[in-house]
């Protein structure tokens, strides 16, 4: 995202100058990080479509609000990351999916079976966090965004950035290991003599 920084700088230019195409080409350029965004905190695939749409639509009404002060990723992020937080809050959801992928480029039929047994239990546990931690959660721990980024995404102090991540991973660990255990019982359910009889 960062080798964006001057030629998103030049695109927002060329778009309040009149030219509609170099806006086009932001929308081209952070579609997909913003609908990975609205979809990791929604966790409905139509709905994070929308987000999307909707984002970039007031994008078109605030970008001559980007000053310059930060990057221009990390101020759109900001603008989407209040759009979905309005939208969780008007609907009153308090669990998403942030699906992480976890991907081998030849991976076997065992290892993808794992791989999805791996993802299902994450997205479990993610489901339990509030979206407070998970937003906390995604930008540092799967987007890499630094805790100087993540507290102007989200509006917060440095040290609320530092807190929400220690206690979501906490609770990320704590919901791991619950899904596991459950997960065990289910195993050793299922391994009892005359569960499965045909």
């Amino acid at each position: 995202m960062s080798d964006n920084v001057v030629d998103d700088r030049d695109l927002v230019t060329r778009y309040l100058d009149g030219d509609k195409s170099a806006f086009s080409e932001l929308v081209k350029r952070h579609k997909n990080l913003i609908y990975n965004l609205a979809f990791r905190l929604v966790g409905i695939a139509e709905e994070a479509e929308d987000l999307t749409q909707e984002i970039f639509i007031r994008l078109l009404d605030k970008v001559s609000m980007w000053r310059g002060e930060a990057k221009f990723s990390t101020w759109l992020y900001r603008l989407a990351m209040n759009h979905c937080r309005d939208h969780l809050r008007r609907r009153h959801l308090e669990t998403s999916d942030m699906n992480e992928t976890l991907s081998d480029p030849h991976p076997g039929p065992a290892q993808e079976t794992e791989t999805r047994e791996v993802r299902r239990h994450i997205e479990n546990a993610l489901m339990k966090l509030t979206i407070d931690f998970r937003a906390v959660v995604y930008l540092r721990d799967v987007r890499g965004f630094s805790y100087s980024e993540i507290a102007s995404i989200l509006e917060i102090e440095l040290g609320t950035v530092k807190s929400r991540l220690a206690r979501g991973r906490l609770s990320l660990a704590r919901a791991l290991k619950t899904d596991e255990q459950v997960s065990q019982k289910d195993r050793e359910q299922i391994d009892a003599p005359g569960h499965l009889r045909g």
